[in-house]
């Protein structure tokens, strides 16, 4: 009778081992190395007790050697000096990261980032099967847009096909990022929004300023006179001339002509490189004058300077970015964003072993490398290379670089933090006048003549 009564105790525990070794191995822990403690009890006269922790199974970040980043640059073609100038920001913001930095904080180890481009020509026809050969055959990690709004607009719905973040540096039209697409993030800021600082500095100048907006016919200067415009008419400037130019025009005689007519105190003009100068060009050759010319990035270029010489002049130009305008670790510590990325100081230094030794960064420059930064960060901050976590990541992020703050919003991608800048020549220097707080000299106006310009009178400020 003992030994039946033994045995069945016996039996007993073992099914009663064994019910729990089944729980537990079924379970699966809440967090990292927590306990899980099973308690079970049987019908003899004391009760068992398993307790065993259960280890997670969260796959660690698989890090790769390095980190490819791809885009097309129009670095022939009607787009090569800001193409040109933009990819040397980006092997800029490549070159710190690499190299002062150490590369990029992943999984425990530093990967150095890996750059490859295609010349796109500045032709957007091109442009779809570039990026459709960077992603499926180079099979690179993230994308950097192209420049220019045209060439974006054909890049951006490639990259949301293939589900790859791109970093739309620098085509700013607003109408891209208002198509659903919800893998591009823009760093600068949106044409619509980059005149009006140049209004509410005319505004703080000449309250009774009349107004005349000439526009070249495209998508993006288009949305900079829109703004200039509406900007104008909100803070009750008066516009006196509005007119727009064929993107291949040859001659704004006749258009100059007309608006002389008007007397404006202020000519904003909104063009590219190649029509910016030949409209200056013109406007010195008719000896129409204003207190205040204002264009949009032209004036900024080492070709306009070189073109007009002296009678550049007073002429001032909207910047997302200019030498001495930089942000800086104060600055971020003051705005409460987090500073990363290289100093300007760092960035001339940096662009000096890769341009030529009469060339200087245009905003171009500033664009590009902010745009890599703020991905090396994302990326850091995700812990991933999943281009939808990385995506994600940049919704929250609250991040200054050199060129700038950087904040989105997060359902288009638009930029909501970066501010454009105004600068104007003065005595052979093109400085930052607008927005005061960043302003390192006060604007000219009125400007000198064209006549006085040609004997030599140069824009001092008072």
């Amino acid at each position: 009778m003992a030994q039946t009564k033994a045995l069945a105790i016996t039996i007993l525990v073992a099914v009663v081992f064994a019910a729990l070794g089944y729980l537990a191995g079924q379970m699966t822990a809440p967090r990292t190395g927590a306990t899980v403690t099973v308690t079970s009890y049987a019908t003899v006269t004391s009760y068992v007790t398993v307790s065993r922790t259960v280890t997670p199974t969260t796959s660690p970040v698989a890090v790769p050697e390095k980190i490819t980043i791809g885009l097309t640059l129009g670095l022939s073609g009607a787009y090569s000096y800001a193409s040109t100038q933009g990819l040397r920001g980006i092997q800029i913001a490549v070159k710190w990261i690499n190299e002062v930095y150490g590369g990029i904080n992943l999984g425990g180890k530093k990967v150095k980032i890996e750059l490859k481009y295609y010349d796109d020509q500045s032709n957007k026809e091109l442009v779809p099967s570039l990026y459709e050969q960077l992603i499926k055959v180079d099979k690179v990690d993230f994308l950097l847009g192209p420049y220019g709004s045209p060439l974006v607009f054909v890049a951006a719905p490639v990259a949301e096909k293939y589900g790859k973040l791109m970093i739309n540096w620098m085509g700013t039209s607003d109408v891209i990022h208002e198509q659903g697409y919800k893998m591009i993030v823009m760093v600068s800021t949106h044409s619509g929004s980059q005149m009006k600082p140049a209004m509410e500095m005319v505004k703080s100048l000449d309250p009774n300023a009349k107004v005349a907006i000439i526009y070249k016919e495209d998508e993006h200067n288009r949305l900079l006179a829109q703004g200039a415009r509406e900007a104008a008419k909100q803070l009750g400037l008066q516009v006196v001339f509005d007119k727009s130019y064929p993107v291949d025009i040859k001659d704004f005689t006749p258009i100059f002509t007309e608006m002389a007519t008007y007397k404006p105190d202020v000519i904003v003009i909104c063009p590219h490189e190649a029509d910016g100068i030949l409209a200056a060009t013109q406007l010195a050759e008719l000896n129409i004058n204003a207190k205040l010319m204002i264009m949009g990035f032209v004036p900024s270029l080492a070709s306009f300077k070189r073109a007009l010489g002296n009678l550049a002049e007073g002429w001032a130009g909207t910047n997302q970015w200019s030498v001495g305008a930089s942000y800086t670790p104060d600055d971020a510590k003051a705005l409460g964003y987090e500073w990363f990325g290289p100093t300007e100081e760092e960035v001339l230094n940096l662009y000096k072993q890769i341009a030529p030794p009469e060339d200087f960064p245009s905003e171009h420059t500033g664009a590009g490398a902010a745009a890599v930064l703020i991905l090396a960060k994302a990326i850091e901050k995700a812990q991933s290379l999943d281009p939808q976590v990385v995506r994600n990541t940049l919704n929250t992020m609250k991040v200054m670089t050199f060129y700038g703050p950087f904040q989105i919003d997060p359902t288009t991608g638009k930029q909501i933090a970066h501010k454009e800048i105004l600068s104007q020549w003065q005595q052979g220097k093109f400085v930052p006048i607008w927005p005061p707080e960043i302003a390192l000299s006060k604007p000219v106006y009125p400007i000198p003549t064209w006549d006085e310009k040609r004997q030599g009178k140069q824009a001092v400020p008072s």
